[in-house]
């Protein structure tokens, strides 16, 4: 299922319906409009296998539409754009040089990534230490709280009763 709220698409679909195809295609309808508008674009999927999945995807399609080939993507690009097929190998190649040139600029990524750079823009404004670190092993981060409370009993007069 699709939400679809202003520039914000959002879509829904359990495993092996087809998400990435659907998404790839939507990231290209978009992109295609113009030059550099894979700037404004960001595409966010919950996985790194979805994520290097889909760029190389975008990639890859937009190297075989440049130069022409028939895709899965091509006729419904054709029909959803309405471009004619020599403007979509134009703007493919045009944007598949863009991309490749600007690739830092080019946002596909995971969710708690986004999160992350999201964070990292503001963490002066939240109180953040700026040299944070995220830490997925909960062992280490038990190991380092015991660490710190140990090391801060002979501060606290309460603790050493």
């Amino acid at each position: 299922s699709l939400i679809n709220t202003a520039m914000l698409k959002v879509y829904k679909a359990s495993a092996g319906s087809g998400k990435t195809f659907r998404l790839v295609t939507e990231y290209l309808k978009m992109a295609l409009k113009g030059d550099t508008r894979y700037r404004n674009i960001l595409a966010v999927t919950f996985t790194n296998k979805a994520t290097a999945e889909m760029k190389e995807r975008i990639i890859s399609q937009l190297f075989l539409l440049s130069k022409g080939e028939d895709t899965a993507y091509k006729k419904i690009l054709l029909e959803e754009t309405g471009f004619s097929g020599d403007v979509l190998i134009q703007k493919a190649g045009e944007l598949l040089h863009n991309i490749l040139f600007d690739y830092h600029r080019f946002a596909v990524s995971t969710i708690d990534s986004f999160t992350q750079k999201i964070i990292k823009s503001f963490n002066r404004e939240v109180g953040i230490n700026p040299n944070y670190q995220i830490e997925l092993d909960n062992q280490i981060i038990v190991n380092e709280s015991v660490d710190r409370i140990i090391s801060t009993v002979g501060l606290n007069k309460k603790l050493q009763h």
